[in-house]
């Protein structure tokens, strides 16, 4: 029986919707978006603010000296390029649904200072029974300790978890502990396996 659904943010529920703020951005750069996003996500100060190694503003100011900014106009940066994410609605209104059949979780490779800056944007990490930020804890995905440390907060078994993430590297690390897994790639198909597995 399924007794808990955790889902991933970035990509999933917090997701691109307007690109060409980023597009704009890279152009005077003069990168493409995908650099530019490489950059942002990838690089080695992403991984240790993701890791709670590094302030948000020290990984922001690599950024920013990677391409041969100012530093000290890191927020105006961080501003315009998420200014074209959005929360999909839609998927937090069926993560709602879910509630009480089963528990629902949030576990998100994020920078330090996420939970705060989501909080003052944003209303749906209270959804969540439990909710983890990798700079938080110190490990981020697809460490198979993440996984634990989320199964072991909810109460709940391996076996008894559904894990939704729209990176296959992190699906595979939880399917290996025994998860169901749901790779997203849209809302439609990932709301119609989640049921599925539900309904088994």
């Amino acid at each position: 029986m399924i007794k808990a659904v955790i889902f991933d943010m970035g990509g999933v529920i917090l997701r691109t919707v307007d690109p060409t703020k980023r597009e704009a951005m890279a152009k005077r750069l003069g990168v493409t978006r995908s650099e530019l996003e490489k950059v942002v996500f990838q690089s080695e100060t992403s991984v240790q603010s993701e890791l709670g190694q590094l302030s948000e503003a020290g990984h922001w100011r690599a950024v920013l000296a990677y391409f041969n900014q100012p530093l000290d106009c890191y927020q105006d940066w961080y501003g315009e390029f998420f200014s074209g994410d959005a929360i999909d609605r839609e998927l937090i209104k069926f993560i709602g649904a879910l509630k009480p059949k089963v528990k629902v979780g949030l576990l998100s490779n994020a920078w330090v200072n996420t939970r705060q800056n989501l909080t003052s944007r944003h209303d749906f990490i209270n959804i969540f029974d439990v909710s983890i930020f990798s700079s938080e804890v110190g490990l981020r995905k697809p460490d198979p300790r993440i996984f634990d440390l989320i199964l072991q907060q909810l109460g709940v078994a391996a076996g008894e978890a559904i894990f939704v993430d729209d990176f296959r590297v992190n699906i595979d690390s939880a399917a290996a502990l025994g998860l169901k897994t749901v790779w997203y790639q849209d809302r439609a198909r990932a709301i119609k396996k989640i049921t599925r597995f539900l309904n088994m």
